[in-house]
């Protein structure tokens, strides 16, 4: 089991300024390719097996979505009715941490395979 932690860090600058500019634009959606794609870069960062991307990229999901996670509810607390639509979206809120960290998993191992293909050559 190999951690790195370089690739670990650009891969969640990348998604994190992804993702500001997703909010900048309002456009929330891109929060979930900004995960795939931030996977796909550590993935290939990695490169090896597909055992470390795929570890390094729980790591990487469970960071940067908890990041994300805290930034959403700092945006919901400043609105106007903070506390009371938190309570309505704390379980929507969650689902959506999962399926962020299940998106870097999947971007990890993807970017894992993109650089395995990239380095085969024709025999």
């Amino acid at each position: 089991m190999v951690i790195e932690w370089r690739p670990l860090i650009v891969g969640i600058l990348f998604t994190l300024a992804i993702y500001a500019v997703s909010v900048l634009s309002s456009q929330s959606a891109i929060a979930f390719l900004a995960l795939l794609l931030g996977g796909a870069v550590v993935g290939v960062m990695i490169g090896g097996e597909i055992k470390d991307s795929l570890i390094n990229g729980i790591i990487f999901g469970v960071i940067t979505s908890v990041i994300i996670f805290i930034v959403t509810v700092i945006e919901i607390l400043t609105s106007a009715l903070g506390s009371a639509i938190l309570g309505l979206y704390v379980e929507e809120l969650l689902l959506i941490l999962g399926i962020e960290i299940v998106l870097a998993i999947v971007g990890s191992v993807l970017g894992s395979y993109i650089r395995s293909e990239a380095l085969m050559t024709d025999d």
